[in-house]
């Protein structure tokens, strides 16, 4: 498929539905109807369809409320509403449509070992996937299990070595909030999609998946090296615009967000992470306006279940709410992101955010009453998070001192160099040590990889009392020229 002259990747099942229903333009098909065609002798649920569909509209950027190629007849079917013109070809078993440019080469990655013969293995690849599109961290065990039997079914088909490393991710990103996350499972991800690249090269998605563990991993080059080959395999995949832009920093992760907001504007972590680059350069009203573009898309009913929730929207607008001096309006953010807190993925992380945003605010109002209640909200979450034990500190818990340094000493001990670096600097300025804590500062933006290190800094409650002084402030103008 192509958009003029530039290819436009789909996955199998989509390029699939795409020819179904061009080929019986302005028809009502069932979803019966399309479910038989195209897993015929296979039992899938709906959700299957939904997500083809979804991917689909994706690729043809298309809007379900204004559809332009594919209409959604309610509690019936699709039916395909764009003009179809059918051009005679001097090659009998070939045949170009206006809007689309179909080819034999368009379906050549259904061929090889993207695919599988096995009917088991692609059931299992199939239901792994859609569990793991949940960002629900009960269905992972659920997922891995599914993906290790595609595997074993069938041990070259290289899409489900990719699945099963997206879920080890998913189990390192769901232990990250701790001390210490689960590395081993991030290697095995590693591994994984490593291997999927020696079945298939040019596979997108593994290079794709490659650049976000990698980035993950603090490896910022080999993963800006993965994300870039992957966009280039498939320059209009949201997907992989959105792998690279994760990898990347600064003008380059805009510019990939911004092609990932014109795809697909629901997607709620590109805001996110348009956000941190700005408060990164200190342009707070610009990660406000951004923020508040990603917030113009959440569901106004509290039990809709979205398939990507924007978990962090809210913490992150009132964090920078609050260092404008706006405790009221931060207050009211936090208490936002704790009602919209589920069970998926990111809840846990940004709950602590929440609740510890809710402690500095208080904390900035001098009622450290109420400010310890909220960080001993967060203790809950996570008992030895070193921020909600500072927190503490600065309103008089002594005990929490040797505890936050403990909880440092073990975060240095798993290798969280940023965790660390933050994390001490933050003590440093409650034991009113602020010399100590710019100059730390100063030093790890110096000696960190390129990247978004030190991207909170112009958040950061504690060190808003040095923001008068002129060597923080030549700490804010490295981390500004680090995010261009």
């Amino acid at each position: 498929m192509r958009r003029g002259n530039q290819p436009v990747s789909l996955q199998p099942k989509a390029l699939d539905l795409l020819l179904l229903l061009a080929a019986r333009r302005g028809a009502l098909l069932t979803k019966d109807d399309i479910l038989r065609t195209l897993w015929p002798d296979v039992n899938v649920t709906d959700n299957a369809l939904t997500q083809v569909v979804s991917d689909l509209r994706h690729a043809l950027g298309d809007s379900p409320a204004s559809p332009s190629y594919i209409q959604t007849v309610a509690r019936r079917g699709y039916r395909f509403v764009a003009p179809v013109e059918e051009i005679p070809s001097d090659e009998p078993h070939r045949q170009t449509w206006g809007v689309f440019d179909l080819t034999d080469a368009s379906v050549s990655a259904r061929i090889g070992v993207r695919e599988t013969a096995s009917l088991d293995a692609y059931r299992s690849f199939t239901e792994a996937r859609l569990k793991l599109e949940a960002l629900d961290p009960a269905q992972v065990p659920s997922a891995m299990v599914d993906f290790n039997r595609a595997i074993a079914l069938d041990p070259r088909f290289t899409l489900a070595y990719v699945g099963r490393a997206h879920a080890r991710f998913w189990r390192f990103e769901a232990s990250r909030v701790r001390n210490c996350p689960d590395g081993a499972e991030l290697h095995a991800a590693i591994v994984d999609v490593r291997r999927a690249i020696e079945l298939d090269p040019d596979l997108a998605e593994a290079h794709a998946g490659l650049a976000l563990f990698l980035a993950a991993a603090g490896r910022p080059e080999e993963a800006r090296d993965a994300g870039r080959r992957a966009v280039a395999l498939e320059p209009g995949n949201w997907r992989q615009l959105f792998r690279l832009g994760f990898a990347a920093w600064g003008d380059e992760r805009l510019e990939c967000f911004r092609q990932v907001i014109g795809r697909y504007p629901e997607f709620p972590y590109t805001y996110f992470g348009s956000a941190m680059v700005h408060i990164a350069r200190g342009d707070l009203s610009s990660a406000e306006r951004c923020l508040g573009d990603g917030l113009a898309f959440e569901s106004e009913s509290p039990d809709r279940q979205e398939r990507f929730p924007g978990r962090g929207l809210h913490w992150l607008l009132g964090a920078c709410r609050l260092a404008a001096g706006d405790s009221e309006s931060a207050h009211r953010e936090f208490d936002r992101e704790l009602r919209t807190r589920g069970a998926d993925l990111y809840a846990a992380e940004h709950g602590i955010n929440a609740y510890d945003g809710h402690g500095f605010a208080f904390l900035s109002e001098d009622a450290d009453t109420r400010a310890a209640e909220m960080f001993e909200r967060s203790l809950e979450i996570v008992p030895d998070h070193a921020r909600s034990l500072i927190g503490l500190a600065a309103v008089g818990r002594t005990s929490a001192l040797d505890r936050a340094r403990r909880a440092i000493q073990e975060l240095r001990a798993n290798e969280r160099t940023s965790e660390v670096a933050l994390t001490s600097s933050l003590l440093l300025v409650v034991e009113r040590r602020e010399s100590e804590a710019i100059e730390q500062l100063d030093r790890w933006l110096s000696e960190a990889p390129s990247g978004p290190a030190g991207w909170t800094l112009p958040i950061e409650p504690l060190l808003a009392r040095l923001k008068t002084d002129p060597r923080f402030a030549a700490v804010r103008a490295r981390l500004e020229i680090r995010a261009r």
